[in-house]
Protein backbone atom coordinates (compact mmCIF):
# COMPACT_ATOMS: atom_id res chain seq x y z
CA UNK A 1 0.00 0.00 0.00
CA UNK A 2 2.78 2.27 -0.75
CA UNK A 3 1.01 4.23 -3.46
CA UNK A 4 -2.21 5.04 -1.59
CA UNK A 5 -3.00 8.59 -0.46
CA UNK A 6 -4.29 7.46 2.90
CA UNK A 7 -2.12 4.96 4.60
CA UNK A 8 -3.26 3.06 7.65
CA UNK A 9 -0.29 2.13 9.75
CA UNK A 10 1.15 2.73 13.20
CA UNK A 11 0.91 6.58 12.70
CA UNK A 12 -2.85 6.28 12.78
CA UNK A 13 -2.63 4.83 16.27
CA UNK A 14 -0.23 7.62 17.31
CA UNK A 15 -2.57 10.23 15.87
CA UNK A 16 -5.52 8.62 17.69
CA UNK A 17 -3.58 8.70 20.98
CA UNK A 18 -2.53 12.29 20.28
CA UNK A 19 -6.18 13.15 19.58
CA UNK A 20 -7.32 11.53 22.84
CA UNK A 21 -4.59 13.32 24.81
CA UNK A 22 -5.58 16.57 23.08
CA UNK A 23 -9.25 15.96 23.96
CA UNK A 24 -8.40 15.24 27.62
CA UNK A 25 -6.26 18.36 27.84
CA UNK A 26 -8.87 20.52 26.05
CA UNK A 27 -11.55 19.11 28.31
CA UNK A 28 -9.49 19.74 31.46
CA UNK A 29 -8.17 23.21 30.60
CA UNK A 30 -10.89 24.64 28.33
CA UNK A 31 -14.25 22.91 28.50
CA UNK A 32 -14.43 22.24 32.27
CA UNK A 33 -13.42 25.81 33.27
CA UNK A 34 -15.73 27.20 30.60
CA UNK A 35 -18.62 25.01 31.77
CA UNK A 36 -17.91 25.93 35.41
CA UNK A 37 -17.85 29.61 34.46
CA UNK A 38 -21.13 29.24 32.58
CA UNK A 39 -22.72 27.38 35.52
CA UNK A 40 -21.46 30.07 37.93
CA UNK A 41 -22.99 32.75 35.70
CA UNK A 42 -26.27 30.87 35.60
CA UNK A 43 -26.26 30.62 39.40
CA UNK A 44 -25.48 34.34 39.66
CA UNK A 45 -28.21 35.13 37.15
CA UNK A 46 -30.62 32.94 39.11
CA UNK A 47 -29.69 34.84 42.27
CA UNK A 48 -30.08 38.16 40.47
CA UNK A 49 -33.43 37.10 39.02
CA UNK A 50 -34.67 36.00 42.44
CA UNK A 51 -33.46 39.30 43.93
CA UNK A 52 -35.22 41.16 41.12
CA UNK A 53 -38.43 39.24 41.82
CA UNK A 54 -38.10 39.95 45.55
CA UNK A 55 -37.53 43.64 44.80
CA UNK A 56 -40.53 43.64 42.45
CA UNK A 57 -42.68 42.14 45.17
CA UNK A 58 -41.35 44.65 47.68
CA UNK A 59 -41.98 47.51 45.23
CA UNK A 60 -45.52 46.25 44.63
CA UNK A 61 -46.05 46.00 48.37
CA UNK A 62 -44.73 49.52 48.89
CA UNK A 63 -46.88 50.77 46.03
CA UNK A 64 -49.94 49.18 47.64
CA UNK A 65 -49.01 50.82 50.97
CA UNK A 66 -48.57 54.19 49.27
CA UNK A 67 -51.92 53.82 47.52
CA UNK A 68 -53.54 52.88 50.84
CA UNK A 69 -51.94 55.89 52.54
CA UNK A 70 -53.08 58.15 49.71
CA UNK A 71 -56.58 56.74 49.94
CA UNK A 72 -56.65 57.29 53.72
CA UNK A 73 -55.21 60.78 53.31
CA UNK A 74 -57.89 61.62 50.72
CA UNK A 75 -60.61 60.29 53.01
CA UNK A 76 -59.20 62.22 55.96
CA UNK A 77 -58.90 65.40 53.90
CA UNK A 78 -62.48 64.98 52.69
CA UNK A 79 -63.66 64.41 56.26
CA UNK A 80 -61.79 67.52 57.43
CA UNK A 81 -63.19 69.58 54.58
CA UNK A 82 -66.70 68.32 55.32
CA UNK A 83 -66.22 69.13 59.01
CA UNK A 84 -64.94 72.62 58.15
CA UNK A 85 -67.92 73.18 55.84
CA UNK A 86 -70.32 72.04 58.59
CA UNK A 87 -68.64 74.30 61.12
CA UNK A 88 -68.72 77.21 58.67
CA UNK A 89 -72.44 76.63 58.02
CA UNK A 90 -73.13 76.43 61.75
CA UNK A 91 -71.14 79.63 62.31
CA UNK A 92 -72.98 81.32 59.44
CA UNK A 93 -76.35 80.28 60.90
CA UNK A 94 -75.26 81.49 64.33
CA UNK A 95 -74.12 84.85 62.93
CA UNK A 96 -77.34 85.23 60.92
CA UNK A 97 -79.43 84.32 63.94
CA UNK A 98 -77.55 86.80 66.14
CA UNK A 99 -77.83 89.48 63.46
CA UNK A 100 -81.57 88.84 63.17
CA UNK A 101 -81.97 89.05 66.96
CA UNK A 102 -79.92 92.25 67.06
CA UNK A 103 -81.93 93.70 64.18
CA UNK A 104 -85.19 92.74 65.89
CA UNK A 105 -83.97 94.39 69.12
CA UNK A 106 -82.99 97.54 67.24
CA UNK A 107 -86.36 97.60 65.45
CA UNK A 108 -88.12 97.14 68.78
CA UNK A 109 -86.07 99.93 70.38
CA UNK A 110 -86.74 102.16 67.38
CA UNK A 111 -90.48 101.39 67.68
CA UNK A 112 -90.36 102.21 71.38
CA UNK A 113 -88.49 105.44 70.72
CA UNK A 114 -90.92 106.38 67.95
CA UNK A 115 -93.87 105.54 70.18
CA UNK A 116 -92.34 107.53 73.05
CA UNK A 117 -91.71 110.48 70.73
CA UNK A 118 -95.23 110.13 69.40
CA UNK A 119 -96.66 110.14 72.92
CA UNK A 120 -94.53 113.16 73.89
CA UNK A 121 -95.57 115.04 70.76
CA UNK A 122 -99.18 114.02 71.33
CA UNK A 123 -99.02 115.34 74.89
CA UNK A 124 -97.44 118.61 73.62
CA UNK A 125 -100.13 118.92 70.97
CA UNK A 126 -102.85 118.24 73.51
CA UNK A 127 -101.44 120.95 75.80
CA UNK A 128 -101.20 123.35 72.89
CA UNK A 129 -104.69 122.42 71.78
CA UNK A 130 -105.92 123.13 75.30
CA UNK A 131 -104.10 126.49 75.31
CA UNK A 132 -105.53 127.38 71.93
CA UNK A 133 -108.97 126.24 73.05
CA UNK A 134 -108.68 128.34 76.22
CA UNK A 135 -107.57 131.33 74.20
CA UNK A 136 -110.46 130.82 71.82
CA UNK A 137 -112.85 130.49 74.72
CA UNK A 138 -111.38 133.60 76.33
CA UNK A 139 -111.70 135.53 73.09
CA UNK A 140 -115.25 134.33 72.56
CA UNK A 141 -116.19 135.06 76.14
CA UNK A 142 -114.29 138.32 76.05
CA UNK A 143 -116.22 139.45 72.99
CA UNK A 144 -119.49 138.27 74.37
CA UNK A 145 -119.06 140.07 77.60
Amino acid sequence: MAGSIVSIDWTLAVQAVNFLIFMVLINKFLFKPLLELMEERERELGTVYSEVEALKEKANSLLAQVEELLSRAKEEAKARIDQAVREAREEREKIISEAQKLAAQKVERAKEEIWKSFEEEKAKLEKEAEKIAEEIVKKILGKAA
